[in-house]
């Protein structure tokens, strides 16, 4: 199966939390942030119900390094069932990062690789 990403991945996790659209009446919802690219994130959601692919995302992701979360906006390119856990793992393409924001990430989850996943 060929890869259609265009940037390279870097495994990462952070904890999350995520809001559905702009409706807070509906509430934040945690997640984690398991990968990052310079265009989209990897999330783990533990919910029971399914996100639908096309919703868009409120993000707001916990840093050690900073003092506040970083946000963003993203929309749900893709979405499968965890076998092994209640939940799903699912693709946001950001739509709206700060740039700088989206460098600390970047940063943070480079930082944070093995020797062996920084030679490949």
């Amino acid at each position: 199966m060929k890869d259609k990403r265009k940037y390279r991945r870097f495994s990462i996790d952070l904890s999350a939390r995520y809001l559905l659209g702009d409706n807070p009446t509906k509430g934040w919802k945690g997640c984690s942030v398991i990968n990052i690219s310079r265009e989209g994130i990897g999330i783990e959601v533990y919910l029971r119900e399914r996100i639908h692919i096309g919703s868009t995302l409120q993000i707001e992701i916990i840093v050690p390094t900073e003092e506040k979360p970083i946000k963003a906006l993203g929309i749900l390119m893709w979405i499968n069932e965890l076998k092994e856990k209640m939940g799903f793992v699912g693709g946001i393409k950001l739509v709206k990062i700060d740039s700088e924001d989206k460098w600390t990430l970047l940063d943070y989850a480079y930082d944070n690789l093995s020797i062996k996943e920084k030679l490949h």
